[in-house]
């Protein structure tokens, strides 16, 4: 994820002639409809909160404890 988010990958978002939203990042593009972007966007933003957060704050606000699975 760090070398798509580099400045010379910048991530975009089309809209498209057919009413459809493309959201590029480096090489992957994700379709959507307005409602699954507007619902897929406020899932990021929600998932973002909780990131921003030390984990010992996700108690104290109610979210959700963080992922202590394998991640590789």
């Amino acid at each position: 994820m760090e070398e798509t988010m580099r400045a010379e990958k910048p991530m975009k978002l089309a809209l498209c002639g057919c009413g459809r939203l493309h959201l590029t990042c480096g090489p992957v593009t994700l379709h959507f409809t307005r409602d699954e972007f507007v619902v897929f966007a406020e899932s990021v933003r929600r998932l973002a909160a909780v990131a921003a957060h030390p984990s010992g704050q996700a108690a104290v606000t109610g979210a959700p404890e963080p992922y202590t699975g394998v991640c590789h």
